[in-house]
C-alpha cells in the first residue's frame, strides 16, 4: 500500500470520527434528558466506553498476536493524551467546566488506577521486566466492574437528593426521539468512531513502520493519539453544544477504563510483558493526574480557560518531543 493511499484513508477516518462523535454525543445527551440522568453519568459510562472502543479492539488484536508493548504503550499514551491534548483542544473551543464531583471523586480514582498499574508492573522488583498475569488481569476487570457499579450508585444517591419527579417528566417531554431511534443513533455513532479510528490508526502505523519506529514508540504516540481521536472529536462537539460536563466525565471514565479494563482484558487473553521503560511514562502520567487535581482544586471559577488549555497542549507537545528524541 502506498503512503498516499494511507493518507487518503486517514482523511476518510477523520470524517467517520467527526460524524460518529456527533451522533454519540447527541444520543447520549438524549438518553440523559429522557431518563433524568446527569450528563456526567452518561459521560463516565456509555460515552467513555463508546470512545474507548478503538482501544478495546486494538487491545484484543494485539493481545492475540502477543504485542504487549503496543497494548501498555497505547493505554499510558492515551491517558496522557486525554488529560493534556483532549482537554486542551476542547478548552480552546470553549472553557471546560471542572465539575466538583469529578474532581473530588473520579480523579482520585484515576490516580489510584495509575498507582495500581505501577504496582502490578513491579511486583517483583522495581525496574525489572516482568509479567502481568491472567489473575492480575481478572483483578483489574473486577476493579472495572466495581467502578461502574459505584458510578451508577453515586448517580442514584444524587438523583434521589436533587431531582424531583415533575422535573424529570418535564425533561422527558422535551426529547423528540424514541428510545429505539436514540439507540440506533448511538450504535451508528460508535461504529463511526470504531471504523474511523481503525482507518487513522492502521494507516498511521503503516507510515510509521516505513520510517523504522519501534512498537513501544508507536503505541505511546501515533496509536495513542489515533485512539484518542474519538475523545478529541467528542470533546469538540460537546464544547460547541455547551456540554463540557460530558467531556470531563468522558475523559476521567476513559482513563479509568483504559488503565483497568484494557490492561485487564489484554492480560486475561494473553499475559502481558511489562518492561522497565514503562515506569517512567507511568510516573509522568501520575504527575499529570495530580497536576489536573491541583489545577481543578485551586481554580476559583471551576473551569479551564483557553490560556490554561493552551498550556496543556504545549506540555503535550514537549512530551511527544521527548519520546521522539
Amino acid at each position: 500500500m502506498s503512503i498516499w493511499l494511507s493518507i487518503i484513508l486517514i482523511i476518510i477516518g477523520f470524517v467517520f470520527l467527526a460524524k460518529g462523535a456527533d451522533l454519540l454525543v447527541k444520543s447520549a445527551t438524549s438518553i440523559a434528558e429522557k431518563f433524568g440522568l446527569s450528563e456526567i453519568l452518561i459521560g463516565l459510562t456509555i460515552v467513555a466506553i463508546g470512545t474507548s472502543l478503538p482501544e478495546i479492539f486494538i487491545t484484543i488484536t494485539s493481545a492475540i498476536e502477543g504485542h504487549s508493548d503496543l497494548i501498555i504503550g497505547n493505554v499510558i499514551g492515551s491517558c496522557i493524551c486525554n488529560f493534556l491534548l483532549v482537554i486542551g483542544i476542547t478548552s480552546l473551543v470553549k472553557p471546560v467546566r471542572l465539575d466538583k464531583r469529578i474532581v473530588k471523586r473520579h480523579l482520585p480514582i484515576c490516580l489510584a488506577a495509575v498507582v495500581l498499574l505501577l504496582f502490578l508492573g513491579n511486583t517483583d522488583k522495581f525496574g525489572n521486566a516482568q509479567t502481568i498475569t491472567r489473575w492480575q488481569g481478572i483483578v483489574l476487570l473486577l476493579c472495572t466492574v466495581a467502578y461502574i457499579i459505584y458510578t451508577i450508585h453515586e448517580e442514584k444517591v444524587i438523583k434521589n437528593k436533587k431531582i424531583d419527579e415533575e422535573v424529570v417528566k418535564a425533561v422527558q417531554n422535551k426529547v423528540k426521539h424514541s428510545v429505539g431511534i436514540i439507540i440506533v443513533y448511538m450504535i451508528l455513532g460508535i461504529l463511526g468512531l470504531k471504523f474511523g479510528a481503525d482507518f487513522v490508526v492502521d494507516n498511521s502505523i503503516l507510515i510509521a513502520k516505513s520510517f523504522g519506529l519501534s512498537e513501544k514508540l508507536i503505541g505511546m504516540t501515533i496509536v495513542a493519539i489515533g485512539t484518542s481521536l474519538p475523545e478529541i472529536m467528542t470533546g469538540i462537539i460537546a464544547a460547541k453544544n455547551d456540554e463540557t460536563d460530558l467531556l470531563l466525565g468522558n475523559v476521567s471514565g476513559s482513563n479509568i477504563l483504559n488503565l483497568c479494563f484494557l490492561i485487564g482484558l489484554g492480560a486475561v487473553i494473553n499475559p502481558l510483558t511489562f518492561i522497565a521503560n514503562f515506569n517512567i511514562s507511568i510516573l509522568i502520567l501520575m504527575a499529570i493526574t495530580i497536576f489536573m487535581q491541583l489545577l481543578a482544586t485551586v481554580n476559583k471559577k471551576s473551569e479551564l480557560n483557553r490560556k490554561r488549555g493552551l498550556s496543556l497542549i504545549i506540555v503535550y507537545i514537549f512530551y511527544i518531543g521527548s519520546m521522539l528524541i
